[in-house]
Order: structure tokens, then C-alpha cells, then sequence
């Protein structure tokens, strides 16, 4: 992976606190919460990652005048020379996550390899947004696998560092954004990352970007031809990966899954997060299952099979209901990322089956993905997810 250093792009004093404008990745805000981004604060980063232009003209060249305008007028600013931006992630329970907000080359999968599917609508509304403004806003997160040698590093830079902007998400994380812009340590990160990595979040993003640079046929060792990410090591000792859980709409009839081969334990607790600390805690690979009206039960899958559970269900679970591996991307499979909301509505028979998931270890997401296999959509949930609005690029910034 090729790690350059770029001019940063982010708020000034004369925007407020930066901290209080940045915010979550626009696939985590629906129009609710887009509307109401929209009222904080004139200056307020959704006005760019979800953009709605006055008077229904088009919200993508609204979303390029208005940055334009900020970065005329001051509300925004280039940094002078390029940098690197560590990014720590104060952990509400305790602990940070360390990471570095830089651009990587788009590189063949071989070096930063993909692990999800992708929606082409998503695709086609970023490009939208892309197209018009020029500016990579928001960060992907991709995974290093460096040994832990950037935490090491990331840890000698940051004391008594100074921070660049603090954010407090919804979940009570602090995300902050620092500046190194010294070209021996920016030349020691770069060879450090030199290294096979792997997309963590984001993949619509690094898709986004990689089509541009091909059909722009952007020029080497420039931000157009480079995604703005946050790298994290994949041997961070913080470093969580949560499960997207599954549902049908319909109740499914569990006799035409006798053929997988498992083992059926009765769940005797009571709630949504009780029911996926039991399938985390069961002798793995497992999964918990409760139709509408039936008992919850925990399912202990074939050990035998070198397989995740999530990979069970895509390619075991769903062909023994006879249903095609589109299902998983066609509306059919439906996804819900707490477990008491999916627990609820298939109390309520909202739902009629609900799938519950056990985390996955770093471990066996590298090992999933290590020979280039990808995995089903929506496997995967790092948490806490980075922010946007923190520091990002255009295709102006000068990279070394």
C-alpha cells in the first residue's frame, strides 16, 4: 500500500468548532437526521455529504459551490504543506483505537483487497457527488497489516501532540484529529504501511474513487488518483468487529434446514442483546435463530466446516430455503444492526425470522480474506465508525 501525505482541507475558528460539525458517514443518516444536521449549523458537514439544494436544483453542483464558497470565504482552509493526520478514537469504555488519516494509491486487489459486495445505487450517488465537487470527503477504512509496528509509532507522536479537532459522537467516543507534517516521520509512516491491507468500510467509497481515477485517467501521485482513508492496524488491541444480523420478512419453515448439519440448544434468557451474547459466547461456528411464535434457539453449526457463520448463511442457509445468493442483496435478506430492534420485531411479528450472528475476531477476517475471497454483503460492522468533517481532501491538494 502507497501512503501519501496531503494538503488537508478542514474547518477554521471562523466555521466554529470544528469537532461540533463534523459527523457520521452519510449511509448512517437517514432524511430525518439529515434535516436536522441541516438546521445546527450553516456550516455543518452534511450540507456536503447529503446535500439538498434550494428550490429542488441539483443537490451535487449545490454541494461543489457551497464548498467552493467556504474555502473563499474562510470557513475552511488548506493546510500549507502536506501532512498526515493520526486519528484516535477515545473509547467511551475506556481505552483508543489509533489510527492515520492519509490518501493510499488505488491499488490491485491483491494489495488492498475488497472483502464486501457493493450496491450500485450507492455507487451511482457518490459518483454523482464526486463528479461535481471534486473532493474526496469522506475517509474509507482500511485495515494495515503492519504487525502493530503503526500503533508503536502513532504512540511516539502523540504525546503532547495538539489536537487538530475533537468530536464527541452519539455513542460518547472522542475522535481526534492531529497533525505531522515533518517529512522524516511522514517517510517512516509511509515505508511502515508498505504492506498488504484490507477495505474495512467504505467499500462503496474506495469503489467511487478507484472508477474516477480510471475514467479521468488521473494522473500518478496525485489526490485524484488516491482515496482519503483512515488506516488502522489490524493487530489494534481495539479493534471490534460487530455483526449485521439477518431477518426474513415472512416466517420460514426451520424443516427445510434439517440438511445443515447442526445442533439445536433451547435460549432461556429474554431480549435481543441477551440472545447475541449467547451466540458470541457458544462454542463457534453459531448462530441463534427464532422464528415468530417458535422458541429462540442457539444453533451450533458443523465445526467441520472452515466456514463463518455468515458465510454459512449466505451460501448454506440460503440455498437449503432455495433461495438464490441474489437474496442477500435483492431485499429478500433483511439486515438490522441492533439486535433488541430485530428482537422486537420479531416479537411483534414485524418480522418472521430473525438471524442472529456472533462477532467476528481480526483474526478470522484476515483469514476469511487472506486468499482474496469476498465476503457476503453486509458482513461486517467496525465500530466506532470514523467521522467525516475531521480532515479531508480534494483533488487540488498537493500530495508527496
Amino acid at each position: 500500500m502507497r501512503l501519501y501525505a496531503f494538503e488537508g482541507l478542514h474547518y477554521t475558528p471562523r466555521a466554529g468548532d470544528a469537532g461540533e460539525l463534523a459527523a457520521p458517514p452519510y449511509d448512517q443518516i437517514n432524511d430525518a437526521q439529515r434535516d436536522r444536521f441541516h438546521t445546527q449549523s450553516p456550516y455543518q458537514f452534511v450540507h456536503l455529504t447529503r446535500p439538498v439544494a434550494p428550490e429542488g436544483g441539483d443537490p451535487y453542483r449545490f454541494a461543489a459551490a457551497l464548498h467552493h464558497r467556504w474555502l473563499h470565504e474562510g470557513i475552511i482552509e488548506r493546510d500549507p504543506r502536506p501532512a498526515i493526520y493520526p486519528y484516535v478514537i477515545e473509547l467511551a469504555n475506556g481505552g483508543q483505537r489509533l489510527g492515520l488519516v492519509g490518501l493510499v494509491r488505488y491499488e490491485d486487489p491483491t494489495v488492498i483487497r475488497p472483502h464486501e459486495q457493493t450496491l450500485e445505487k450507492a455507487i451511482a450517488d457518490r459518483t454523482a457527488l464526486l463528479e461535481a465537487t471534486g473532493a474526496d470527503l469522506e475517509p474509507a477504512l482500511i485495515l494495515s497489516e503492519d504487525g502493530g509496528r503503526l500503533d508503536a509509532l502513532l504512540r511516539e507522536d502523540l504525546q503532547g501532540a495538539t489536537p487538530l479537532a475533537r468530536h464527541r459522537d452519539a455513542d460518547g467516543h472522542f475522535h481526534v484529529v492531529y497533525r505531522i507534517d515533518d517529512p522524516a516521520r511522514i517517510a517512516l509512516y509511509r515505508q511502515t504501511l508498505d504492506v498488504p491491507a484490507a477495505i474495512a468500510d467504505g467499500h462503496h467509497r474506495y469503489k467511487v474513487g478507484q472508477r474516477f481515477a480510471q475514467s479521468h485517467h488521473a494522473e500518478p501521485d496525485t489526490a485524484a488518483a488516491a482515496k482519503l482513508a483512515v488506516i488502522t492496524s489490524l493487530d489494534s488491541p481495539a479493534l471490534t468487529i460487530d455483526p449485521i444480523h439477518r431477518a426474513f420478512q415472512d416466517p420460514v419453515d426451520l424443516s427445510r434446514l434439517m440438511g445443515v448439519p447442526h445442533s439445536t440448544h433451547p435460549f432461556q434468557g429474554s431480549g435481543g442483546w441477551d440472545f447475541a451474547r449467547a451466540v458470541a459466547a457458544a462454542p463457534q461456528p453459531a448462530i441463534g435463530v427464532w422464528t415468530h411464535g417458535g422458541p429462540s434457539e442457539i444453533w451450533h453449526l458443523d465445526p467441520g466446516a472452515p466456514k463463518l457463520p455468515v458465510e454459512i448463511f449466505q451460501e448454506t442457509i440460503l440455498k437449503a430455503l432455495g433461495l438464490p445468493p441474489e437474496a442477500s442483496t435483492n431485499g429478500t435478506v433483511i439486515y438490522r444492526s441492533d439486535p433488541d430492534v430485530l428482537w422486537d420485531q420479531v416479537a411483534s411479528g414485524e418480522l418472521g425470522t430473525g438471524i442472529w450472528l456472533p462477532p467476528m475476531k481480526p483474526a478470522e477476517f484476515a483469514g476469511a480474506i487472506a486468499g482474496g475471497q469476498m465476503l457476503p454483503a453486509k458482513s461486517t460492522r467496525f465500530l466506532p465508525k470514523v467521522m467525516s468533517g475531521l480532515v479531508w481532501a480534494d483533488h487540488d491538494s498537493k500530495v508527496e
